[in-house]
């Protein structure tokens, strides 16, 4: 017990620093300022496929990476290099150049960052069988993201703040600042992690390792294919919001404001899954939060307040989903499957990331919201419906 209270608190508080950091490269900052500095949307929708495509190929190639030595120091290991990253993103900062070049040096250290999170992701649903129990995991993943959504409301208000007198140049600089130094944190505190007392001891039966083969035969996966694609599509689509915000004319201050927004509704959301998964089944968790996706063809009304109120509503109902899904799967999916299965099913739900951010610098964004809302009621009821997750928690 007192290990597992030792594995929460660096968990939970290593994971708030994180959500913070990832803040910086990923979603409506880096969207902004790609646009601050010249970028058209469509360049934005180009840069966000290819970084989600250099994921994906990471994950296929990689599958079984969590298997090998200490899950725990994989976790740890993989973020330093991640963290060490931000540096180089203060030359293109300062530049501030809407060329070519830029766009590939930005990119391209996007693209390492996007390696480190990939193989950070297939330690993401291993680590859990080591540092907690099943019944567990989910009030961890909750409260974690309570934190992680307390600290990002007050970044996101302080940026939204400077955003008026600084330039968004100068707010880039700072926020690869913090970023690096709370990765770096991150490092630590996942270090410290120690296995609790019944702790798997192998990947796999005596030792042995899981192929590849074996969980594309694994029925629960094959069965799962179309939820898992469609649900990366409906998270594709929340990934480029401040994008899309200004596809539709909408100014700066509106894609600034998403920071907060998102923050808002993550920490409304992780609140909302906290108290669920005290009284229903994580899968109802989740296909309520798909259905807060119906919203989201309300977002072509020209009214920014609107916008901004849909945003908040489908990135709660995004974040239910986020949240209790993996809640399931950990109680669903044995520790010898569990790491290349959870890397093929987010190589999966990366795949329709990638679909929606390719597609959407080819179709009228009105098309692309309807598709999203049809998706990810579809991967919504899926879950909810499949025999093989209904597994009491």
């Amino acid at each position: 017990m007192k290990q597992t209270n030792h594995n929460k608190s660096f968990f939970i508080i290593a994971m708030g620093l994180r959500t913070v950091a990832l803040l910086c490269v990923t979603g409506p900052i880096m969207q902004t300022f790609l646009a601050s500095i010249g970028f058209s949307s469509q360049w934005i929708y180009i840069h966000t496929s290819i970084v989600q495509a250099v994921n994906i190929l990471t994950i296929s190639l990689c599958s079984t990476w969590a298997d090998r030595g200490s899950v725990i120091k994989r976790t740890a290991f993989v973020e330093l290099p991640y963290a060490l990253l931000y540096i180089l993103y203060i030359p293109l900062c300062l530049w501030k150049s809407a060329s070519l070049m830029s766009f590939l040096l930005l990119t391209g250290i996007c693209l390492l960052q996007s390696v480190c999170i990939a193989l950070w992701t297939i330690c993401e649903y291993k680590l859990p069988y080591y540092i907690f129990t099943p019944r567990e995991y989910g009030s961890v993943l909750s409260i974690g993201g309570i934190v992680g959504g307390l600290i990002s409301l007050g970044a996101g208000m302080v940026i939204a703040q400077l955003s008026s007198v600084l330039s968004y140049s100068t707010l880039m600089l700072s926020a690869c600042a913090v970023s690096l130094a709370l990765m770096l944190a991150c490092t630590a505190l996942h270090l410290g992690l120690k296995p609790i007392s019944d702790a798997p001891v192998s990947s796999g039966p005596a030792g042995k390792k899981i192929s590849q083969l074996e969980v594309f035969r694994y029925p629960l996966f094959r069965r799962m294919i179309p939820a898992n694609l469609m649900r990366g599509f409906g998270y594709g689509t929340t990934t480029i919001f401040a994008a899309i915000a200004l596809d539709l004319g909408f100014d700066q201050s509106v894609s600034t404001a998403l920071v907060s927004a998102q923050s808002i509704a993550a920490l409304a959301g992780c609140s909302l899954v906290g108290i669920a998964l005290s009284f229903v089944a994580p899968r109802v968790v989740t296909l309520a939060g798909s259905l807060t996706f119906l919203l989201i063809p309300l977002m072509l009304i020209p009214n920014k307040f609107v916008f901004l109120a849909v945003f908040v509503l489908v990135y709660l109902g995004r974040t239910l989903v986020d949240y209790s899904v993996p809640a399931i799967l950990r109680a669903a999916i044995p520790v010898q499957i569990a790491g290349p299965f959870n890397a093929w099913r987010m190589l999966l739900h990366n795949g329709g990331t990638l679909l929606a951010t390719t597609i959407a610098a080819f179709i009228p964004v009105s098309w692309l919201l309807v598709l999203t809302a049809v998706f990810q009621l579809i991967s919504g009821l899926h879950y909810f419906l499949a025999k093989d997750l209904r597994t009491e928690q």
